[in-house]
């Protein structure tokens, strides 16, 4: 007994000389121990016939002397030891009332339960957890309690707490601080007592630490946006939609509207993180961002970045004047959703979801690169609705004078990369990111640095690395088309109209597209070629969908908008033998009817149209093979850009090939290049050849004189 006491005196000398926070700390923990041991009666798996379950957790309960081994080790006797807890957790309740006195974490809780509106309880559970979290003499005695179930959870926390079970279940609910900010999770699927109850990851650690704003506690989930790089001005595309934005936000900001959710979607790098920061830089208000990422650069699952976003409403709904950036929010909203869960456990979930975006007390902004895997139950509920497009040529010229304007690049390689119509502005910020660390001095070679860094990202997302050159016509004029009406009138006309949709049709190489081209010359505008291949895709609907964009896109950048192969979207609906062929002339013809702009579209097969498409051209015109005389002028032309002597007596040799077209001429001259054309001869020769090829080339003599 001398002995026994002795050490009990040791315990309480060693109590004594330790921190008053820690001596709190382990107050507490003996207090939530006996707890747990007697009234929750685990004793009874506890204290076993011959021995305790846990030497720690006796020592820390004040049974040291049982746990000692050696020959003065006192007999075990299971109901003195159970009469000993009793009267040790009778004597930690009188001794309760004093462990009111706070630590610093403690203080810092109160803080940010101020901070998110939590209650005593709520508090409470969060203490209780963080304690199961850091002292490992909790856990066997929460495993002992068995697999958690709602009922066990809310009894171990109101037994520990020493709070009414109605306290705690209304702590836990979903609608509670608690659960929808994200401090703490439940997940009630047969787990023990910390897998059932999670605590927000970060909070364990970053509790440990005073800090001054509330809000660096959760510095690894909500993090400060950065300033925007671009303006307004960058976004003209989006004018009107920045427009409307901008006047909801200034009112559901001064009224502190609930439920204002603003979905931003697009191509990765199209500016949608530029344009909400731009935004919330001209409304005047701090803009947060939920973290991707943890501070060791662990990636932080949809979960946890959801729990995040429930975080950030939580602590800035007292506030004013915050918005909030959720990014990537695929896997949050994704359609079906993932493990073994059963409808029933869906719909609550999704019911629970739509309820969050229904009631945030902070505007929120959602941004996602893919759409279609979004749950269309969520997306009907954000208020607006923004496609981030690439933008158009103009925009793109500003973004490259603005990322590149410390680096010697010419004028005109930055005129022919703005040509590139899917250069996202964030693929520019990165290759001059990269090239201007590697200190390149030469102009030519810096342009070739990012010209390979930029085609290496495009590549890399199924986009062609350098923007599309449109062919030269050889000796293009508009004297040397044969075309049924005065195409120098239509062009004057559509230069005063700004409007008209045109259909060229005729053998190929006879100009049609050389003719878009010198429309939008004459002008002045830009000019936006497609073809059937850019516009086809095998999912179903996606044709529709890209045709849309076509004309759209040719409106918002006030662009002729030339169609080469037109015929494969204007089919006769009468021959469609599966139901998309109709959709897609459908939408084809509904989109020509409300375009407002000049549409020149070019085929080869006019006899194959649709009646309902050839109605809605203003003029069909015909491209035919050349006139004796255009084709003479256009050999004049060409041999002498090729430096060839003048031979008399060809002229009626050239009136003799019926089927040349200004394109055989441009094919001659880029033979040249490889094979060179040395006499007068030598190039009707080509050309002869050129026409032999074709259908109409076996019906037309192939005589020529030569002087």
């Amino acid at each position: 007994m001398a002995k026994l006491v002795s050490r009990q005196k040791h315990a309480r000398s060693s109590a004594a000389d330790m921190p008053q926070g820690v001596q709190l700390e382990q107050a507490k923990l003996r207090l939530w121990l006996l707890r747990l041991l007697v009234p929750m009666g685990l004793y009874k798996r506890f204290v076993r016939e011959k021995q305790v379950t846990d030497d720690d957790v006796a020592r820390l309960v004040g049974l040291g002397d049982i746990v000692e081994h050696g020959e003065h080790a006192p007999a075990f006797d299971r109901q003195s030891i159970i009469s000993r807890l009793r009267v040790s957790w009778k004597q930690a309740e009188k001794e309760a009332v004093t462990l009111d006195a706070a630590t610093e974490e403690d203080r810092t809780l109160q803080q940010l339960a101020q901070k998110l509106g939590l209650s005593d309880t709520d508090t409470d559970v969060i203490r209780f957890r963080l304690a199961t979290e850091r002292h490992s003499a909790l856990r066997p005695l929460l495993i002992m309690a068995g697999r958690e179930t709602s009922k066990s959870v809310i009894e171990v926390l109101a037994t520990c707490l020493n709070r009414s079970e109605a306290d705690i279940a209304s702590a836990l609910s979903f609608d509670g601080p608690l659960l929808s900010s994200g401090i703490v999770g439940l997940q009630l699927e047969n787990m023990w007592f910390n897998d059932c109850v999670h605590l927000l990851e970060c909070l364990v650690e970053e509790l440990r630490y005073k800090h001054d704003d509330p809000i660096t506690y959760f510095r690894s989930r909500i993090v400060k946006s950065l300033s925007p790089r671009l303006t307004n001005a960058h976004f003209p595309h989006v004018a009107r939609d920045h427009d409307i934005l901008r006047e909801y936000l200034v009112e559901s900001l001064g009224e502190r509207r609930r439920g204002v959710n603003i979905l931003i979607h697009g191509e990765p790098g199209t500016g949608k993180t530029e344009f909400i920061r731009m935004l919330a830089t001209e409304l005047g208000s701090e803009l947060y961002e939920v973290a991707a990422a943890r501070r060791n650069g662990s990636v932080l699952d949809s979960s946890e970045r959801f729990r995040a976003y429930r975080l950030s409403q939580a602590l800035f709904e007292r506030s004013s004047g915050k918005l909030i950036l959720f990014d990537e929010i695929e896997d949050v909203f994704r359609e079906s959703d993932k493990g073994e869960r059963t409808q029933a456990n869906k719909s609550s979930q999704k019911a629970w979801v739509n309820k969050i975006l229904e009631n945030n007390p902070v505007p929120a902004f959602w941004i996602s690169n893919n759409i279609r895997v979004i749950d269309r139950a969520y997306l009907r509920r954000f208020d607006y609705v923004l496609e981030m497009k690439v933008p158009p040529r103009s925009v793109r010229s500003r973004i490259l004078d603005e990322y590149l304007q410390d680096l010697p690049v010419s004028e005109a390689w930055k005129r022919r990369m703005a040509e590139h119509e899917e250069l996202a502005p964030a693929v520019v910020e990165r290759a001059a990111k990269i090239v201007r660390s590697v200190n390149m001095l030469a102009p030519e070679e810096t342009e070739r640095s990012l010209a390979r860094v930029m085609g290496n990202t495009l590549e890399v997302m199924g986009i062609l690395r350098e923007p599309r050159r449109s062919a030269p016509v050889t000796g293009y004029r508009l004297g040397v088309l044969n075309a049924d009406c005065d195409i120098a009138e239509v062009q004057t006309n559509l230069m005063t109209q700004r409007q008209g949709r045109i259909c060229l049709y005729g053998p190929p190489g006879t100009g049609k597209t050389a003719y878009g081209q010198h429309v939008a010359t004459q002008l002045d505008r830009p000019l936006l070629v497609r073809r059937a291949s850019d516009i086809i895709s095998p999912w179903l609907g996606m044709t529709e969908k890209n045709l849309a964009r076509m004309f759209r896109q040719a409106q918002e950048e006030e662009a002729v908008l030339l169609l080469d192969e037109a015929d494969s979207f204007l089919q006769d609906r009468k021959g469609a033998q599966r139901s998309w062929e109709v959709t897609e002339v459908n939408e084809m013809l509904t989109q020509m009817e409300t375009f407002e702009g000049i549409f020149i579209a070019s085929t080869n097969l006019m006899t194959s149209l649709d009646s309902a498409a050839l109605r809605r051209f203003d003029l069909k015109i015909r491209f035919d093979y050349l006139k004796p005389g255009q084709a003479w002028a256009l050999f004049v032309d060409t041999r002498t850009q090729l430096g060839i002597e003048d031979q008399q007596g060809l002229e009626s040799s050239i009136a003799r090939l019926t089927c040349l077209t200004p394109g055989d001429f441009a094919n001659v001259v880029r033979q040249a290049r490889l094979r060179p054309v040395r006499s007068s001869i030598a190039l009707l020769q080509r050309l002869r050849a050129e026409c032999e090829i074709k259908p109409e080339g076996g019906r037309q003599g192939i005589g020529f004189c030569a002087a």
